[in-house]
C-alpha cells in the first residue's frame, strides 16, 4: 500500500465503519496488517492513522519495545489452532503503558475480537481501548490518602474490618495489620460501651445506621493491644467498591477532648466548691456569676451582685494607682494579682488577695474577666506552710539542704560580725544501708525520725540542725567562744546517737561517723564549711567509723596523695611493678612446712618497696583490685607450678581474695582457668577471705564459696575476730579454717584479755570443725602458748619473714623441715 492509500480507509472497505467508533480502536486484516486506525485512537496515542495503516507492527504506538498487541496475539492463536479445533474468538485484559509519543502513563482496558462479514467469513481482528487511567489514578490517590492519613482508617465489608492503614495499627499498638483484619469492631472493644449497651450489639446498630443514612458519627471506646482503653470519635461513611457495598471508617483519638470535657466539669465543680471566692464579669465588667465561697467571703448573695460592677465591693482604701496598674496589666498581660481592700455586706473591711485573668476569643476580644479572691490571712498561712516545706525535710521536720544553706549563711554573717567561732558537724550513720536492706525503708524512716529527735535534744535552740538526705545530717553550733567547746557536743552526740533504737520490736545498734569544720579557720563560706566537714567525716569512716574527726589541712594533702597513688597503681599494673613475697605456714606441733601465703608487694620506682597496707584500700576503691587480684592469683599459681616441677612445692599455696573479687561473677571461672593453665590440682590452693567480705552479701558469698569448695579448693576466713559475723552464719560458710588475727596474737604474752580471746577462738573453731591458723607469731613464747591451746598452724616472722620466691629457692632446705626459725 502506497502513501496515498495510507491516508484513509476507502469507504467501500469492510473496515471503514471502525472510523465511526467513539472508543479508540484499530483493526487488523487476516494477514495482520493494520486495516483501520480511528481518530479516537490517534488522539489517545498521538500517532496518526497515516503512520499505522498497512503496517504490521502496532507496538510503536504503545511501547518503546516490540511487544505484540492483543489483536496480534489473537490472530496468532487462531492461526496456530489445529484444524477443526475451537479457536478463541476474544481476548481481553487491562494493562499499563507509557506512550512513546508524549511519555504519558496510561491504564487501558483492551478488548480484541474476531471480525466477520455478513456471511460469517473472517475478516480480521478488532481491538478497542477504554482509558481507565483517571480511575486508576483516583484509586491510587485514594490508596495514598488511605495509607498516609494520620488518623486510623478502616474498610468494613460485611460488618468486618478487611483493610486498615498503618495509623490504625500504631494507635492500637499491634505488630502488624494482619492481626487486626477479619475482625468485628466489637473484638477491638471492651464488652460494653459506657452507655451500658454491649459492644457487639451497638457496633451492628452503628453500621446499620451508616448503611441506611450514608453517614454516621459517634463516640466509641476501643481497646489497645495491651488492653488499655481509649476514647475515639468514629465516622462511618457508605461507599461502593467494585459494585459492592462497603463502609469507610475513620477514628480520631478524642482522649484529650474527653479529658477537656472532664476538665470543664471539674472546673465547674471547682467553681462551685472552691474555698476561694470566684467572680466572673462580662466584657463590660458587669458581674455575671459568683460562687458560694465569694458569698461567704463578702456576705453578698448572687442576686445582690449579678449585673453590678465589682466596684460595689470596694472599701475605698485601695490606692487609685493600684487600680490603674491592674487595668494596664489586664490589657497588656491578660493577668493581674495583688492586694485589694474590700468591704463586706456587714460593713467590715478586709484585705483581700485578688488574682484576675482575662478570657479572650480567637481574635483576642475580651469575653470575660475571672477573679479569685481570698482573705489574705488564709493566704499568708498557706505561704508560711509552703515556705516551711521548701526549707524543711518532710520526714524529720529538720531543715533541708535549701533551708540549711540560708540559715548557715546567716550564721556565718553573724559570727563574722560578732567575731565568734562557728562549728559545722557533718554526721553520717554507719551501716545505715543495712537497716534499709534488711528490715525495710519504713523502719529506716523511723530510725531517721528518732535521730532527728535526739539531735534536737543535744543542742541549743540557737544551733542549726538539718538533714541533707539519706542518713546524712548537719549540725551548726553557733556563737562559740572557744572552738574546743565542740568536743563536748560531739561526745554527747556520739553517746546519744549510739544508744539502741527500738523499731518494730527490734533493738538496732547504729553509730555515727562525724566530721567537723570550723569557721573561720577551716573555711570562710557555707560551701567550704560543708565540703571540709564532709572530708573530715570520710576520714572518720576510714578511721574505723564511730568516731569524730576534725578537718585539717593535712586531709587535703592526703586526698591529693590518694589520687597520685591511684594514678601510680594504674601505671604499676601496666608496667609490672608488682611482685609476690611468700611467707611460710607451719604445723604447730612439729614446725613442718604446710603452706605458703602469697603476699603482694609494690616495687615503686621512686619509693622503693611498698607494702599492701599503703595501696590495697585505694586499689579496692578505684576498682583496680580486680586486675591486681587476678594477677596475684596467676603469679602465685605460676610460682607454685615452678616449685612443683622442681620437686620442692609447698603442700599448699594461700592467696587472699578481696570483697570485690568475691562479689565478681567471673571469680569461679577465673580460678578454674588459672588452675587449668598451670596444671595445678585445686587441693593445692587455699583462698582467704575476710569476715567483712563474707558478711557484705551473705547469700551471694555462701553460693560463690560453695562453688569454689566444690572444686576442691581450701577456704579460710582471714582476720577472724575483727568483723561482725555470727556463729550461725559462720556455720553456713564452707570453710576449713580460721585465721586468728595478728592483733590478738601480738600482745597475748602481756595482755590476759588477748590470751583469753585466742584460747576461746581456738576452742570455738574446733567445736565448729575448723582448723586454726595464728597470724603474726613473732616469738617462741607466742608459739608455745598457741600450741598449748591446740592451735593447728602458725604463721609469722618467727618462722620466716615474707620474701621473694628467689630467696626461698636458695633457702629451701630451711623452710622445708622443722628447723625453720625465720633466720635469713
Amino acid at each position: 500500500m502506497n502513501d496515498a492509500e495510507r491516508q484513509a480507509v476507502r469507504p467501500d472497505s469492510p473496515f471503514a465503519w471502525v472510523a465511526q467508533l467513539h472508543v479508540p480502536a484499530f483493526a487488523l486484516d487476516r494477514e495482520g496488517r493494520v486495516a483501520a486506525w480511528n481518530e479516537a485512537l490517534a488522539q489517545l496515542t498521538g500517532v496518526a492513522a497515516a503512520r499505522m495503516l498497512g503496517g504490521t507492527a502496532v507496538w510503536p504506538a504503545f511501547s518503546v519495545d516490540p511487544v505484540a498487541s492483543l489483536a496480534e496475539l489473537l490472530l496468532a492463536e487462531r492461526r496456530a489452532a489445529a484444524p477443526g479445533a475451537q479457536a478463541p474468538e476474544h481476548f481481553g485484559e487491562v494493562a499499563a503503558f507509557r506512550l512513546p509519543g508524549d511519555g504519558r502513563e496510561v491504564v487501558l482496558a483492551l478488548d480484541a475480537s474476531v471480525l466477520r462479514d455478513p456471511a460469517g467469513c473472517e475478516l480480521g481482528v478488532l481491538q478497542t481501548f477504554v482509558d481507565h487511567s483517571e480511575a486508576h489514578r483516583a484509586g491510587a490517590r485514594f490508596r495514598r490518602i488511605f495509607e498516609s492519613s494520620p488518623d486510623p482508617v478502616w474498610i468494613i465489608e460485611n460488618n468486618t474490618f478487611v483493610d486498615c492503614n498503618d495509623a490504625a495499627v500504631a494507635m492500637l499498638g499491634y505488630a502488624s495489620r494482619e492481626a487486626l483484619l477479619n475482625t468485628h469492631p466489637s473484638q477491638l472493644s471492651p464488652s460494653h460501651q459506657p452507655c451500658g449497651m454491649g459492644s457487639f450489639e451497638k457496633a451492628e446498630l452503628m453500621m446499620d445506621l451508616a448503611t441506611r443514612n450514608g453517614l454516621h458519627r459517634f463516640d466509641w471506646v476501643h481497646l489497645r493491644a495491651d488492653g488499655s482503653p481509649f476514647d475515639a470519635e468514629v465516622t462511618l461513611a457508605r461507599l461502593e467498591v467494585g459494585g459492592q457495598h462497603a463502609i469507610y471508617c475513620t477514628w480520631r483519638d478524642i482522649t484529650e477532648r474527653k479529658a477537656a470535657e472532664r476538665a470543664v466539669r471539674l472546673y465547674a465543680t471547682v467553681f462551685h466548691t472552691s474555698g476561694e471566692g470566684i467572680l466572673i464579669c462580662d466584657a463590660d465588667n458587669h458581674i455575671v456569676a459568683i460562687n458560694e465561697a465569694l458569698t461567704r467571703l463578702t456576705g453578698y448573695s448572687a442576686e445582690e451582685l449579678i449585673g453590678h460592677n465589682p466596684r460595689v465591693l470596694a472599701a475605698g482604701r485601695t490606692a487609685p494607682e493600684v487600680y490603674a496598674g491592674m487595668w494596664q496589666a489586664l490589657e497588656r498581660e491578660r493577668f493581674w494579682q495583688g492586694e485589694l481592700w474590700d468591704r463586706r455586706r456587714d460593713g467590715s473591711v478586709f484585705a483581700n488577695w485578688a488574682s484576675i485573668s482575662v478570657s479572650t476569643d480567637a481574635d483576642g476580644r475580651v469575653l470575660n474577666y475571672i477573679g479569685t479572691f481570698s482573705d489574705i490571712s488564709e493566704r499568708k498561712e498557706a505561704e508560711a506552710r509552703i515556705d516551711w516545706l521548701a526549707h524543711h525535710d518532710a520526714l524529720t521536720g529538720l531543715l533541708n539542704r535549701h533551708g540549711l544553706d540560708q540559715r548557715l549563711q546567716q550564721a556565718i554573717a553573724a559570727a563574722r560580725r560578732e567575731m565568734q567561732a562557728l562549728a559545722l558537724v557533718f554526721i553520717d550513720l554507719d551501716r545505715f544501708k543495712l537497716v534499709n536492706d534488711t528490715i525495710g525503708h519504713h523502719s529506716g524512716d523511723q530510725v531517721l525520725t528518732e535521730v532527728g529527735r535526739r539531735l534536737r535534744d543535744c543542742v541549743r535552740n540557737a544551733d542549726i540542725i538539718a538533714r541533707l538526705g539519706g542518713d546524712e545530717f548537719v549540725l551548726v553550733l553557733t556563737s562559740l567562744d572557744d572552738p574546743l567547746d565542740t568536743l563536748q557536743v560531739t561526745r554527747k552526740l556520739q553517746a546519744t546517737l549510739s544508744a539502741p533504737y527500738q523499731v518494730g520490736g527490734r533493738s538496732l545498734h547504729l553509730t555515727p561517723s562525724m566530721g567537723v569544720s570550723l569557721f573561720p579557720t577551716d573555711a570562710q563560706d557555707a560551701d567550704g564549711l560543708l565540703r571540709e566537714a564532709d572530708t573530715a567525716m570520710y576520714h572518720a569512716k576510714e578511721s574505723g567509723r564511730n568516731n569524730t574527726q576534725f578537718y585539717a589541712a593535712e586531709m587535703t594533702a592526703r586526698a591529693t596523695a590518694r589520687l597520685d597513688l591511684e594514678r601510680d597503681l594504674r601505671r604499676a599494673l601496666d608496667e609490672d611493678e608488682f611482685e609476690l613475697f611468700y611467707q611460710p605456714q607451719v604445723l604447730a606441733r612439729d614446725g613442718r612446712l604446710c603452706g605458703m601465703e602469697a603476699l603482694v608487694r609494690w616495687r615503686h620506682p621512686q619509693r622503693g618497696l611498698v607494702g599492701p597496707s599503703e595501696f590495697i584500700a585505694v586499689a579496692e576503691e578505684s576498682g583496680l583490685i580486680l586486675p591486681l587480684g587476678a594477677w596475684v592469683l596467676d603469679e602465685a599459681c605460676r610460682q607454685l607450678s615452678i616449685w612443683r616441677d622442681r620437686g620442692a612445692a609447698p603442700p599448699r599455696m594461700a592467696v587472699n581474695l578481696s570483697v570485690h573479687q568475691l562479689r565478681h561473677d567471673d571469680l569461679v571461672e577465673l580460678v578454674r582457668a588459672t588452675l587449668r593453665r598451670y596444671h595445678i590440682d585445686a587441693s593445692l590452693l587455699a583462698l582467704e577471705i575476710t569476715e567483712s567480705a563474707a558478711m557484705e552479701r551473705p547469700e551471694q558469698a555462701i553460693s560463690r564459696l560453695r562453688e569454689l569448695r566444690d572444686m576442691g579448693i581450701e577456704l579460710a576466713m582471714d582476720d577472724f575476730g575483727t568483723g561482725y559475723s555470727s556463729l550461725a552464719y559462720l556455720q553456713s560458710l564452707p570453710l576449713q579454717s580460721l585465721k586468728l588475727d595478728r592483733g590478738f596474737v601480738r600482745d597475748l604474752e602481756r595482755n590476759p584479755g588477748d590470751a583469753a580471746i585466742c584460747a576461746a577462738t581456738v576452742a570455738l573453731a574446733h567445736k565448729l570443725g575448723l582448723a586454726v591458723v595464728a597470724e603474726g607469731v613473732e616469738t617462741a613464747g607466742q608459739a608455745a602458748f598457741l600450741l598449748a591451746q591446740g592451735c593447728d598452724e602458725l604463721q609469722g616472722n618467727h618462722f620466716g619473714e615474707p620474701a621473694p620466691a628467689a630467696f626461698w629457692d636458695q633457702h629451701w632446705r630451711i623452710h622445708s623441715n622443722a628447723e625453720m626459725a625465720g633466720r635469713r
